[in-house]
């Protein structure tokens, strides 16, 4: 059997890139060279591995490639032996990180961590916290932010830091005097909120009073600005986690109002493979991501203020 490690490599740079084109780039081969290679993994292991058709690994394939990144993660860990405590922070790694996370905290985080280790090569996606989960299980992603508790086998979750939620209302909306809001004062049928699939949708469906009307319009999204956005043009309101703050314009903080009594809110964790390779680097970006937090919380004193009015604990996770 000829099963090389490069072959798992091409393999597992395929199933990532889904395209011959795109993962041949990415290990430095000509795309037909890269299809002779897999193709010859595939007599080698007597299974059809990737549906060229359909662009897709088969069934046999995905189980094929969680394998190979368990094999090629113990080379890299032999490797790592060699090296040191260092070989921890060199080559791949991967994040996830949802979407109510990634535009806020990413731009303070990466490029501070970056700087901490300036040869380990990081890539992050984007996706709801299902899929995070599901790329830690396959070995796909080193770690993942996510703002719930998940379990796996193997996988630990980290609390990194706490944050408050704050509605978002147009001027038009009836609760807009007031200074602050019980969430069984709003209604859910006034409440622009995320597609299905997002956590954050689940966690403000749990605060919003049932209502008995219906939205004349409805619009599902999967940005919170877009959400901002529908209020200021069409009116009603959304909420909002602390981190989006940060980007808020100073002159749309007049439209925020506090939860009173406080309490509705989130804790964003760390997900990360206990025993990985990568879960030094792994903690370490937890570390670095609760630091940004506390920095940007401190620098946001208008939104803060707004938040110690309606005596909102800051006490860290």
């Amino acid at each position: 059997m000829n099963v090389t490690l490069d072959r798992l490599r091409y393999l597992v740079a395929l199933a990532e890139e889904r395209s011959f084109t795109r993962a041949a780039e990415r290990v430095y081969l000509s795309q037909p060279a890269l299809s002779v290679q897999i193709r010859k993994l595939e007599e080698a292991l007597g299974a059809k591995l990737f549906d060229r058709r359909r662009g897709e690994l088969t069934e046999v394939g995905q189980a094929v490639v969680a394998q190979a990144r368990r094999v090629l993660e113990e080379v890299a860990r032999l490797e790592a032996l060699v090296k040191g405590d260092e070989g921890c922070f060199q080559g791949p790694f991967h994040l996830g990180v949802i979407p109510t996370l990634a535009p806020y905290l990413l731009p303070h985080l990466l490029p501070r961590f970056g700087a901490l280790y300036p040869v380990l090569e990081i890539s992050v996606w984007e996706e709801l916290t299902p899929s995070i989960l599901r790329g830690l299980l396959q070995g796909r992603l080193d770690a993942g932010l996510v703002a719930t508790p998940e379990k796996g086998p193997g996988i630990q979750a980290v609390p990194l830091f706490e944050e408050t939620f704050l509605a978002y209302l147009s001027p038009t909306h009836p609760l807009y005097a007031q200074d602050s809001i019980h969430p069984l004062e709003i209604p859910l049928e006034d409440t622009w909120v995320l597609a299905e699939g997002h956590c954050f949708r689940d966690q403000i469906l749990a605060v919003c009073r049932p209502g008995l009307g219906r939205r004349r319009l409805e619009f599902l999204s999967g940005d919170l600005e877009t959400l901002v956005l529908l209020v200021d043009g069409v009116g009603g309101l959304t909420f909002l986690p602390e981190v989006a703050l940060w980007t808020l314009p100073p002159a749309r903080w007049a439209h925020l109002r506090p939860l009173a009594p406080p309490g509705a809110g989130r804790t964003v964790y760390l997900l990360l493979r206990e025993g990985s390779l990568k879960a030094p680097a792994a903690l370490r970006l937890g570390e670095e991501a609760k630091a940004v937090f506390q920095t940007l919380r401190l620098a946001a004193r208008p939104s803060q203020t707004l938040m110690m009015g309606a005596e909102v604990s800051y006490d860290q996770a």
